[in-house]
């Protein structure tokens, strides 16, 4: 019976039958049941719907193409940015399984991991989704990689991946770019070129100059400068104690920092700060890919036992104890460690770009993505080195945990989310009945996509502009304000008491998530 599964699970139409069955699942489980939280993502999705080419400044020229496109597929905004998310998690699973199951040569293991990781809470609800695009990128690039091919076609690959990455979400990539480049066209003249790399480095020098054109230049000016004092704030915060609002950090950084008027500035302002803000984003770091795991691992059982997960770990450890042959699993693990490594040079290049960015910059949520292709494969080995005992305990133990596992995932469904969300509160203004559009004073500018059709946004500056006044001058309907609105403390101290100086009326719906909206009292029929 053993030998029939594993040959029927080896049979090519079987795994594409599984393969496509997750994702069919995965739609299922997860298409439109998320909420959208204020993030990048708006912003991006702004940009892309309002796509002018070539761009007038350096930006993330893929993902707005690849959200530009998705539109075209949707009714609506908010019917845009859920397809896009189902479309990269999609693509993230399926690129995920192929480079594992080149790297590891296990079918299993590679299906394993990247089911896991696709139900996960850490990649449902991972905002802002950009990201996403580089690790599908760096995992295409891990997977066309081969010992096999002359060192001109991985260099080749790996200026692809890199020019890639810059141009869809990270421009920090660029750096690497030059070292790349050369180092395929050193490989290039090393040996006589064949016609087809010669056309192949032609087509990647060109595609540098369109991208050029089109993108918006190469790099962004003073880029890493300005995500970088964002991003040190939040450690110094947690370090001192202190809170800044967003222009404060701008105003403060270079009393507390340095001077710094260029990117190269970061690295030599400072040293001893840069390597205190760089080892406590390495700690985050580690936390990070520990948190994927139990969100990838362990959270598949509290879908089962609830608060009594802890006892299962424990007796799941005691099982592992019996089944797992280590004598022969630390020998395959130290032959795999010892086996030569021709990839090795070229993984390192891709590496080394993300960790770097991660390690520069904060590793919130979505930079542990960068890095997770180069952890999966790793984990990938491990798995693959485990020997079991030869016995029925061991084979009736593990398929009682894989069975557990995958139970697990769809014991989850359905999604986990709080309401009223965001995206109750975007419906929720679809759906007021007017004849006209109202006039909304709102700062959110993103988030309005999703609701724009019944209203008519009139901006204002929260750190210039009084809301008081423009409620004065403007003949404003409905008052709109969200959690971004509140870093100003002109804004917080609206929020507080001085919107009864208006005279219109809460709506106290979505407090709880940070969006208050006041309207005038002969409106307040339309918004019950």
């Amino acid at each position: 019976m053993l030998e029939f599964l594993k040959a029927f699970f080896a049979k090519k139409s079987t795994q594409i039958v599984l393969v496509a069955s997750v994702l069919v699942a995965y739609y299922f489980y997860s298409f439109g049941k998320t909420d959208i939280v204020s993030s990048e993502d708006d912003v991006h999705l702004f940009s892309a719907l309002n796509l002018n080419l070539p761009l007038k400044n350096f930006g993330n020229l893929g993902y707005y193409l690849f959200l530009f496109i998705v539109s075209k597929f949707a009714h609506n905004p908010l019917g845009t940015i859920f397809l896009g998310y189902f479309i990269l998690s999609a693509l993230a699973f399926v690129s995920l399984f192929f480079v594992l199951k080149k790297y590891t040569q296990s079918f299993f293991i590679a299906f394993f991991i990247s089911t896991c990781f696709l139900f996960s809470d850490f990649q449902l609800l991972l905002v802002p989704k950009l990201t996403y695009l580089n690790f599908i990128i760096i995992c295409l690039s891990l997977f066309f990689l081969d010992s096999k091919k002359y060192t001109f076609q991985n260099y080749f690959i790996l200026s692809v991946g890199v020019l890639a990455n810059a141009y869809v979400a990270r421009p920090e990539f660029v750096w690497f770019l030059a070292p790349v480049v050369l180092l395929t066209l050193f490989s290039h003249f090393k040996l006589r070129p064949k016609l087809a790399q010669t056309v192949s480095l032609s087509g990647l020098l060109f595609s540098i100059i369109v991208l050029y054109w089109l993108g918006g230049g190469l790099y962004p000016a003073g880029y890493l400068k300005e995500i970088f004092i964002q991003h040190f704030f939040d450690n110094y915060e947690v370090w001192t104690g202190k809170h800044f609002d967003l222009a404060d950090e701008f105003s403060q950084f270079n009393a507390i920092y340095g001077k710094v008027e260029t990117d190269f500035q970061i690295f030599t302002a400072n040293p001893g700060l840069l390597l205190k803000h760089s080892l406590y984003n390495f700690k985050n770091l580690i936390l990070g890919i520990l948190k994927v795991f139990k969100s990838t691992f362990y959270d598949v059982f509290v879908g089962i036992f609830s608060s009594r997960t802890k006892y299962f770990i424990v007796l799941l450890v005691l099982i592992l104890g019996l089944i797992i042959d280590f004598k022969n699993s630390i020998k395959t693990l130290k032959t795999n460690l010892s086996l030569p490594k021709p990839l090795l040079k070229f993984i390192v290049w891709l590496l080394l770009p993300c960790l770097l960015l991660v390690l520069v910059i904060f590793p919130r949520e979505h930079f542990v993505l960068l890095l997770l292709p180069f952890v999966f494969i790793s984990l990938g080995h491990l798995l693959k080195s485990i020997s079991l005992r030869q016995n029925l305990f061991s084979k009736i133990g593990m398929a009682v945990l894989l069975s557990a596992v995958f139970v697990g995932l769809f014991m989850k469904y359905p999604v986990k989310a709080n309401h009223p969300n965001n995206v109750d509160f975007y419906n929720y203004l679809n759906n007021v009945k007017v004849e006209k559009p109202l006039k909304m004073l709102s700062n959110d500018n993103f988030g309005y996509l999703y609701f724009g059709k019944n209203f008519e946004r009139v901006g204002w500056n929260p750190s210039i502009e009084a809301i008081l006044d423009k409620v004065k001058t403007e003949n404003i309907d409905l008052i709109s304000i969200y959690r971004l609105d509140l870093e100003v403390p002109a804004t917080r101290a609206f929020v507080d008491s001085l919107h009864t100086q208006t005279g219109y009326l809460p709506i106290k719906n979505f407090e709880a998530q940070k969006r208050y909206l006041w309207v005038k009292p002969e409106l307040i029929s339309k918004f019950q």
